[in-house]
Formats: C-alpha cells, sequence, structure tokens
C-alpha cells in the first residue's frame, strides 16, 4: 500500500513538473519611461511583431507601438480624442468591410458616476520602420450606457466574427458581461446589455483569439482561459470556471493580450517603485 501510495505522490510531482514546463516564460524590460501607468495590450493585426499599449486616467491621447521585446517603435496621436479613463485596448476587423481597427477603452470609472463612457476606434495604420510619430484622425466614437447603471470596467474585447464589443465590469463579487451590438451608432446612445455574471472579481484585462474560439480573463491575481464553444456563445463561455493560466504576479498588473496567432499570450503591468517593467511572454 505503502508503495503505491509513493509511485503515486511521484507521479503526480512528475505530471505537475511537466504543466509547468510546458509554458515557456520569457521576459523582456520595457525599453522606455512613457508607459509607467500601462493599462491595456493588443497585438497589431497588420504589423508582424508589433503591440499598442496606453496609458490610464489623464495620461496623454497617445498609443504607444511596441516590438514584441519591449521596444518603443512608434507612438500613435489619436486626433481630437481625450484620455478621460483610457483602461483598455483591442484590435480587430470590421465583420464587414474587413479593416483593422485599434478599439480604446475609455470605460474607467471608480466612483461608478460616469453618464456615459466612449469606445474609440480608429482604422490601424501599416507602420514604416523610419517613422515613429503618427497622427491619427477621423476616429470614431462609441458612446455607451450600462442598462443596469455606472459601472467601473477595465476590460474589453471585440468579437472577431460578428464585431460586437463585450465589456467585463471591474469591482462586483461576480462581475458582470455586458454586449454592445454591432454595428455600434457613432451618433446616439449604444446601450451595453447584461447577458450574465462570471465567477471572478477585480476583473483588469481581457482578449479574445484571433479565431474567436478562446479569451483570457485576467484580475490582480490571475488569468482564466474560456473556450467558446459552437452551441453555446461568448457570455455561456464566461459565465463557466475557466481554467487556470500561467501568470507571474505582477506590482500591478493591469493588460493582457494574445499574440497575432493566438498560441501565446502577453502581460504588462504599471510601474512600481524599485522594480523595472517587464513584459512577459507565456508560451
Amino acid at each position: 500500500m505503502l508503495k503505491r501510495i509513493g509511485v503515486l505522490v511521484i507521479l503526480f510531482i512528475v505530471l505537475f513538473i511537466a504543466y509547468l514546463m510546458a509554458t515557456t516564460l520569457q521576459k523582456y524590460p520595457l525599453a522606455t519611461d512613457e508607459l509607467k501607468e500601462a493599462s491595456g495590450l493588443a497585438s497589431s493585426i497588420v504589423n508582424a511583431g508589433i503591440l499598442y499599449s496606453h496609458n490610464d486616467s489623464g495620461g496623454e491621447n497617445i498609443v504607444y507601438a511596441l516590438d514584441n521585446k519591449g521596444h518603443l517603435r512608434a507612438k500613435l496621436i489619436i486626433k481630437g480624442r481625450k484620455n478621460k479613463d483610457w483602461e483598455e485596448i483591442a484590435t480587430s476587423r470590421d465583420p464587414q468591410s474587413r479593416k483593422p481597427y485599434i478599439y480604446i477603452g475609455d470605460i474607467g470609472d471608480n466612483k461608478a458616476k460616469r453618464e456615459k463612457v466612449k469606445i474609440i476606434r480608429v482604422a490601424e495604420p501599416l507602420l514604416n520602420p523610419r517613422d515613429s510619430l503618427y497622427t491619427l484622425g477621423n476616429s470614431e466614437v462609441y458612446n455607451i450606457q450600462y442598462e443596469d447603471g455606472a459601472r467601473d470596467a477595465e476590460a474589453f474585447f471585440v468579437d472577431p466574427q460578428k464585431g460586437d464589443i463585450y465589456i467585463i465590469s471591474k469591482r462586483e463579487e461576480q462581475v458582470g458581461i455586458y454586449r454592445v451590438s454591432y454595428p455600434q451608432s457613432t451618433s446616439g446612445i449604444n446601450i451595453a446589455k447584461k447577458l450574465g455574471q462570471m465567477k471572478l472579481s477585480w476583473v483588469t484585462a481581457a482578449d479574445i483569439s484571433p479565431n474567436g474560439k478562446y479569451i483570457l480573463v485576467k484580475n490582480y491575481l490571475g488569468i482564466k482561459r474560456y473556450k467558446v464553444c459552437r452551441k453555446g456563445g461568448i457570455a455561456q463561455a464566461l459565465e463557466k470556471e475557466g481554467k487556470q493560466m500561467s501568470y507571474q504576479i505582477e506590482p500591478q498588473g493591469e493588460a493582457v493580450c494574445w499574440d497575432a496567432k493566438g498560441k501565446g499570450y502577453y502581460t504588462l503591468s504599471e510601474a512600481a517603485k524599485d522594480q523595472p517593467q517587464i513584459l512577459y511572454y507565456y508560451k
């Protein structure tokens, strides 16, 4: 009996080590001091190896283009837009035109008092290695109201098949799942309809894989992955328990995104005193 228990213990240890080794962690110190309040991360659609990020509340109206080793490659000024509380960023193609866009979530609301929040959409540019500064005009703004009252949120993503925007609230004991249906209006108010709740709290970031099959949701303590089934849908997937993913605890981690192929994922934290900012890649 003791031998059997010993064999089982050894087998468990071997499997656990194999699980840990299955995910490779790569670390890249952030080679810029312009993203101290990093609060979002998204993979470029048209620029290989490029990630987009931004600062949160009160930062400049700039999206920063980083390479996948943490170097700043370009700054994108979003002309005519204000960073009231940018908390999340996403990329997706419009389901009708198939044009690539960057979506910026001005959705932070610590005291849940904003009458409306906003998501800014701007065409993604093709970056030239010789240029480091771009001014992007002709952005669109989607004004959004939650159907059940104001909410603080730091996580959203865009369904790559349907173009619907999904927002996950932050502070409730079980955070809400909201959908802003495509096509979104630039002239009226878009209603974010509540579809369900997650078994999580303090959600700070989310992203959906390019094929729409897997969703990453992050809070301060970890990352979970949710599988979208054909017979269900995105909300139904998010209501489940989810699979715990590898995660290196960060000082104030508020950003996660899939890589361009949906094979691995990145995280990034705000700066912390006496600690370097690290761009982590898990594969």
